[in-house]
């Protein structure tokens, strides 16, 4: 647990003092605001000058964001990841109480957590549509293990902190998977089940009403997460060896 605690202080200190860290940890909170005051006010813009009602699309609005959370807490944890391998901690972790399985586990499973509370606070302080908070809870949980997923992307696939950037915007095709699901209405749409932004989506907007649809978009959706995460996991590891 002293570990864990040192663990965390650091990771404190170094997001203060390193302004892309601290991007990643204020912009759920700037968007938490865009929904709540400024997204109104350009919906009642189009209403009127374009007769476009946008409220229609609030849920789907809702569902979308619900995956921005999780990806700038994966992209904060990832450059993390990046600087401790680069310094050779996960050496030095191997040799101390904590282990390299406690680190890797500390590395994955707080980030989620800040993630899923996060994510949580920007959908209750949006008040945007109406939702099932008790059937959002694993949908969010879900959208959560994106976090990890993210940060092994990075820390397995970026050299540097430079590099890191650049596949984190190449990730962006990630957010196309749910525009998919929503706009095309055929069973190809199916065909973006590959990416795992596609099932909290769906997921999110049948949560409303809980129908078997929701139960099959979430359990598969568990499924692609967990084999994104396992698979990442242990390609990191032979990176980091």
């Amino acid at each position: 647990m002293k570990k864990t605690a040192a663990l965390l202080r650091g990771d404190i200190i170094n997001i203060r003092r390193d302004a892309l860290l601290l991007v990643n940890i204020v912009a759920p909170l700037l968007l938490a605001l865009f929904l709540r005051f400024v997204l109104p006010q350009i919906s009642a813009l189009l209403l009127s000058r374009l007769q476009f009602d946008l409220t229609v699309h609030y849920p789907f609005i809702l569902s979308f964001m619900t995956l921005f959370t999780p990806f700038m807490m994966g992209a904060l944890a990832g450059f993390i990841l990046l600087d401790d391998r680069d310094d050779n901690l996960l050496a030095y972790f191997s040799v101390t109480p904590l282990t390299k399985q406690g680190y890797l586990a500390y590395r994955t499973v707080v980030p989620s957590v800040l993630s899923f509370a996060l994510t949580f606070a920007v959908l209750a302080f949006a008040k945007l549509a109406a939702v099932n908070y008790l059937s959002l809870i694993p949908v969010i949980l879900m959208a959560s293990i994106e976090t990890p997923i993210a940060a092994l992307f990075l820390g397995t696939y970026a050299s540097n902190k430079v590099e890191g950037l650049a596949l984190m915007k190449a990730m962006g095709i990630l957010f196309f998977a749910p525009a998919v699901g929503y706009f095309v209405k055929s069973r190809l749409q199916l065909l973006a089940g590959i990416f795992p932004t596609y099932w909290v989506t769906q997921s999110f907007l049948e949560s409303t009403r809980p129908t078997p649809a929701y139960w099959c978009y979430l359990l598969a959706g568990l499924a692609v997460h967990a084999l994104y995460f396992s698979y990442l996991l242990k390609k990191f590891k032979v990176k980091a060896e």
